[in-house]
């Protein structure tokens, strides 16, 4: 005879009773409308109290440019001048000169992509979940860009190794 392990019999007897709530209690993973649920009805997901010590983590990454130092590159520039003289008697031919111009020098923007990633933990209570109107992720995304506005050093940037000169393949055309 086989020996079947007892966790294995406790959810199958977990499942066949409480049905597929009680699978998804017994593995701990609920979706956050199932979570609302839990802290409003504790006993549909086989608790007689709702979840406590809650913890909503974030974590944001996010890929930017930033200027470095800027580069520079030549522009040649050309003048060119024609002159022709009329007169009652004579004529003298159109003629073009081309007159010397110094280049003229710009500067180019560099970049350096880079990721900067923050992590934040928010405690809640059953009753703050409850009453929130939004979703995990705008609770996420406002509480992560707060902390950020509060505490700028919480972002931690590492540069990804791409960069970006403008001054690459600056042509001109003749």
């Amino acid at each position: 005879m086989k020996n079947i392990p007892l966790a294995a019999l406790a959810l199958t007897f977990a499942v066949a009773t409480f049905g597929t709530n009680a699978h998804a209690q017994a593995s701990g993973e609920l979706t956050y409308e199932q979570f609302i649920e839990s802290c409003k009805n504790p006993t549909t997901y086989g608790h007689q109290r709702p979840p406590q010590n809650i913890r909503v983590a974030c974590k944001n990454v996010q890929r930017s440019w930033q200027p470095i130092e800027a580069g520079s590159t030549a522009l040649s520039e050309a003048r060119n001048l024609s002159a022709e003289l009329f007169s009652d008697k004579y004529h003298v031919a159109l003629a073009n000169f081309v007159i010397a111009v110094p280049e003229l020098s710009v500067s180019c923007p560099r970049l350096r992509e880079v990721t900067e990633t923050s992590e934040i933990e928010k405690s809640l209570t059953c009753e703050q979940v409850i009453a929130e109107t939004r979703d995990l992720e705008a609770i996420c995304f406002d509480a992560i860009n707060e902390a950020i506005s509060e505490n700028p050093d919480l972002v931690v940037i590492v540069p990804t190794g791409r960069t970006y000169n403008a001054c690459e393949g600056t042509g001109q055309k003749p």
